[in-house]
């Protein structure tokens, strides 16, 4: 956990040793759900009570990776392995699995609507999958560039899928009413990693090869991208709140993050924003503070 008033961290050891815990979400209620790729596991976590509960997925070696909070409050994770998108049950501590239509396709960002219905990324399907909980029915559309290899999606205000094509550099959206694909080029044709929407429809992104974290503005059509070339570590994952966008950076351990609303239009498509001396209240990197076990 980091108090950003602090600037603090605290940590807390996760009960299954080596359990690779890769992903994370809050629910309604302030409750941390993660998913332990090598435990098998999903993982709940009361901040109040400093308690951790842990729940065994049915699929064996299911590797999965992502999970998210969906309208009802129950918790999906997609299996990597398994080829299956999973939900659990909170209320009754039960998980039920759905075996995705295309075989092999190695599910991995996934993401609810306002209306419920789940949506996932198959990266080795290459398509997109959505499905809705009351019946459990799969749709899959194939992603129009093939070997686009994506990972993680997201999904903004107006219902819309945003994701990246990986070998293309672009950046992909899908709308579910037109069920219309429509592709951006990435000015600095680098590859996307995490994703985000911030309040006002604007695309988050973590570009870890080039060393950049990526704005798209769907109003204005615009890219800003913000090089952290000098820094060592490289964006990985990235959310946002209250104007802040927060990112980790792999490699140096630390966690940044940018003031979203000093960033002004991109009027270049080809715009990025150097760090340096006059950047430096737009960005701040922040070394964790090592803390003492709960």
């Amino acid at each position: 956990m980091f108090n950003p008033a602090t600037e603090q961290f605290t940590q807390y050891e996760i009960p299954t040793t080596r359990s690779s815990p890769t992903d994370i979400a809050i629910d309604r209620n302030g409750i941390i759900w993660f998913v332990e790729q090598d435990g098998n596991q999903v993982g709940r976590f009361d901040p109040a009570s400093k308690k951790f509960d842990e729940y065994e997925i049915p699929t064996l070696k299911s590797q999965s990776l992502r999970l998210t909070v969906g309208k009802e409050g129950n918790i999906w994770l997609t299996q990597f392995a398994g080829n299956k998108v999973a939900v659990f049950n909170p209320k009754n501590k039960v998980f039920k699995e759905y075996a995705i239509p295309t075989p092999m396709s190695q599910p991995t960002g996934i993401a609810a609507d306002h209306k419920g219905t789940i949506w996932f990324i198959e990266t080795q399907g290459n398509k997109l999958g959505g499905l809705l909980p009351e019946s459990g029915r799969i749709k899959e559309y194939r992603i129009p560039s093939p070997f686009s290899v994506p990972t993680e999606l997201a999904v903004d205000g107006k219902g819309r899928i945003w994701f990246g094509d990986r070998k293309d550099r672009k950046l992909m959206r899908f709308d579910p009413k037109t069920e219309r694909f429509d592709e951006f080029d990435l000015p600095g044709k680098g590859v996307i990693e995490g994703l985000a929407v911030d309040k006002g429809g604007n695309i988050w992104f973590c570009d870890k090869y080039k060393k950049r974290v990526g704005r798209y503005s769907p109003r204005d059509r615009s890219f800003v991208e913000v090089d952290l070339a000098g820094r060592e570590g490289q964006p990985l994952d990235i959310i946002t709140s209250n104007n802040k966008v927060w990112f980790t950076l792999v490699g140096s351990n630390e966690l940044g993050v940018i003031d979203g609303s000093s960033i002004s239009k991109n009027e270049t498509p080809d715009l990025s924003i150097d760090m340096g001396e006059t950047e430096k209240n737009m960005l701040k990197s922040l070394s964790p503070v090592k803390q003492l076990s709960p």
